[in-house]
């Protein structure tokens, strides 16, 4: 079996939340039941360490609705791993951001869903929410703190991307653009965006790359953004797509202490084991964990990627999104690749576009664009 390397854990340190969010793929409100208390928390910090774990990623629910929050990241940085943090930006006092920045974290994340009140408040599901989280991330940029947007996109805000970008460019934040999943109680699937609506968000980002420099404007698509496109660079971190890391180099861990090879696939069939009953370093290293991902094949394809040219090291796309849409892994719908195919069959209006936009000089030009993007996101700004 080959020795998997865990760079990151993406930590959901409580399912309690002050905000109703509408595209919450895990629903999150009230806290999950039986949730791991402060003394099981400090121990899995140990057990990351020990794992071999680079990285951990706090976010929620809301991570600062935990009174141990603070011990919790401090334990993490004293076992020298990086530390991100994902927040709603809307729970602060005069101390939190003094208090961040002696943690020295790679990323402080907010998630801002509009480009104004009406529209970002609807899907957050709380008034006062917007004025909350731009103030906050006014007083992260006072703390030279390494800041970063995330926005979720659906048929509710894709129209505000423009206003958004306006608002970023130039302030030092890092944005990083995803897409809504339905697989949470709250989100109804005419959200969704369809195919055209997703392959423009790829668009808007390679356009963004051509407008802004990366420092002006570092911006990216999340993993379930891509992938293989003939005519657009690799809009994720990364200047090639290398398949979902789930199980490979990224895990997600519940509140109660469930581990999955990430979050986004909210499916209790994905639980690997739980730490309250198994070491981590047990679990990442047993051989049958993650074998989705892990002992992929080419006949595990389904129908939406099999014979493709890229499978081999796609292997599906995104896990999230091919399971969201499809109810099968290694068979994501929403392909760049794929959806250019669909859309040069269908009217010549597509082909003329696609051949203007191979021809338009882009701004992430080579591999050292995507070293400077990559550096930004890791923390280090200038």
């Amino acid at each position: 079996m080959p020795d998997y390397k865990l760079e990151c854990a993406v930590w959901e340190l409580t399912l309690n939340c002050n905000l109703r969010c509408i595209h919450c793929g895990s629903s999150a409100g009230a806290k999950r039941e039986a949730e791991l208390n402060s003394e099981e928390a400090i121990k899995l910090c140990e057990q990351l360490k020990e794992t071999g774990c680079l990285s951990v990623a706090l976010m929620g629910g809301e991570p600062f609705l935990r009174k141990d929050f603070w011990d919790i990241a401090l334990k993490i940085r004293e076992l020298n791993m990086e530390l991100s943090v994902i927040t709603n930006g809307t729970l602060f006092d005069k101390d939190t951001f003094s208090r961040l920045k002696a943690l020295s974290p790679r990323a402080v994340a907010v998630s801002i869903d509009g480009a104004d009140s009406e529209t970002h408040e609807f899907i957050r599901g709380v008034k006062g929410c917007y004025k909350k989280s731009w103030e906050f991330i006014e007083k992260a940029l006072k703390e030279d703190l390494p800041l970063s947007v995330i926005t979720t996109i659906s048929k509710l805000n894709i129209s505000n991307l423009p206003e958004l970008s306006k608002q970023i460019a130039k302030r030092n934040i890092a944005w990083q653009i995803q897409t809504a999943g339905a697989e949470g109680a709250r989100f109804p699937k005419e959200y969704l965006l369809d195919m055209e609506e997703f392959y423009s968000v790829g668009v808007f980002i390679e356009n963004l790359r051509r407008k802004y420099s990366v420092e002006e404007m570092p911006v990216i698509g999340a993993h379930d953004l891509g992938y293989n496109s003939c005519y657009l660079k690799n809009v994720s971190l990364e200047s090639k797509w290398n398949g979902c890391q789930a199980g490979i180099s990224v895990i997600g861990i519940r509140s109660n202490g469930d581990i999955l090879g990430c979050l986004s696939i909210n499916d209790k069939r994905f639980v690997e084991g739980n730490i309250k009953e198994r070491n981590l370093k047990e679990i990442w290293n047993n051989p049958g964990s993650f074998s989705y991902n892990r002992n992929f094949k080419m006949e595990d394809a389904g129908e939406n990627c099999a014979g493709c040219g890229y499978l081999s090291s796609c292997r599906g796309g995104c896990s999230e999104m091919s399971w969201m849409k499809t109810g099968k892994l290694h068979n994501d719908l929403y392909c760049f690749y794929r959806i250019e195919e669909e859309l040069m069959k269908e009217e010549n209006i597509f082909a003329k576009f696609f051949y203007k936009l191979s021809k338009i000089k882009r701004s992430v030009k080579n591999k050292s664009d995507f070293s400077i993007l990559k550096k930004i996101f890791l923390g280090e700004r200038k």
